[in-house]
């Protein structure tokens, strides 16, 4: 089975970049992975209520700050080792950090044509990995059971 027929055998597609902070020089040629579940693609915005004079309808809502939960990818593979480089990186904690930026590929059911969804993310990195337990019969797939990464922004392309 080839690679790519293998990685797009799930749904979600993910793709690691440079984010040019440094650091992040064992993916000089980005790093690719693919995931069956992706969890935490979510952007809260914390509203600033105040009072102003004169305006007697109720408080005026500002927009304040944003907040994003880590990015869970759960029950993935990888067969590039940049991705299991960066991984190496983020445990290592010397600075610079491996700062990257992101693609999460939402795949089309046939897995032909363009996405169904894009969604970016800036300055992740690698917080928690778990492994799939190992099993003789698959000996040949060694996979992330969940992957999770911090990072400062996200957004969906437009498509």
């Amino acid at each position: 089975m080839a690679a790519d027929t293998l990685l797009t055998s799930f749904n979600f597609a993910v793709h690691l970049e440079l984010s040019g902070f440094g650091g992040d020089e064992g993916l000089a040629l980005g790093a690719r992975g693919a995931f069956s579940e992706a969890q935490g693609l979510e952007i809260t915005i914390e509203p600033v209520s105040f009072r102003e004079g004169g305006y007697n309808r109720g408080n005026r809502q500002l927009v304040g700050k944003t907040s994003h939960p880590p990015l869970v990818l759960k029950r993935g593979l990888s067969l590039d080792p940049a991705f299991w480089t960066w991984i190496r990186r983020c445990v290592d904690g010397r600075y610079p950090l491996p700062y990257v930026a992101g693609t999460i590929r939402v795949l089309q059911a046939r897995g032909d044509g363009a996405p169904a969804g894009v969604w970016r993310f800036e300055n992740g990195i690698a917080n928690k990995v778990r492994a799939a337990d190992l099993n003789a019969a698959n000996s040949r797939e060694v996979a992330l059971e969940e992957l999770h990464i911090v990072h400062e922004g996200l957004y969906r392309e437009a498509s």
